[in-house]
């Protein structure tokens, strides 16, 4: 069972039975929905744990910081210089983040162009002429 993520158990047949769900199934995309407090969470935090403790590599993307606190006490030591610990609202320890660094230098004009296209359209109400020279 190791290429299953156990995360509850029901009666099948009069019999106490576990289940999951299959590492090639959790390779695609997963929808989660109930009403707060139906396990969610526990959810995801206990399947995130499983891959942890299954050395499996993951990302996390925590918009208010709970579940990260939560779960990097499940990193072995002997993993944790492989974490990386990103805090957007951080202002003691900002991350320098260059998108283009490692693109090569012919192709920078293309990944440049197309940044500033996502930005446009974010902020299309602020843009003006003189903020592509910035």
């Amino acid at each position: 069972m190791n290429d299953i993520t156990l995360f509850g158990e029901t009666t099948y047949r009069n019999e106490m039975r576990r289940f999951g769900i299959k590492t090639d199934d959790r390779r695609r995309h997963m929808y989660l929905i109930g009403k707060t407090g139906m396990g969610k969470s526990t959810l995801l935090e206990n399947m995130i744990i499983d891959d942890i403790n299954a050395g499996r590599g993951l990302a996390v993307t925590d918009p208010h910081g709970d579940l990260a606190e939560k779960i990097i006490k499940f990193i072995p030591d002997h993993r944790i210089d492989d974490v990386v610990y990103f805090s957007p609202g951080d202002i003691d320890f900002p991350i320098a983040f260059n998108v283009i660094e490692k693109v090569a230098p012919h192709l920078r004009h293309l990944v440049s162009s197309g940044l500033l296209g996502v930005f446009k359209k974010l902020w299309a109400d602020s843009w003006g002429p003189r903020l592509e020279y910035t």
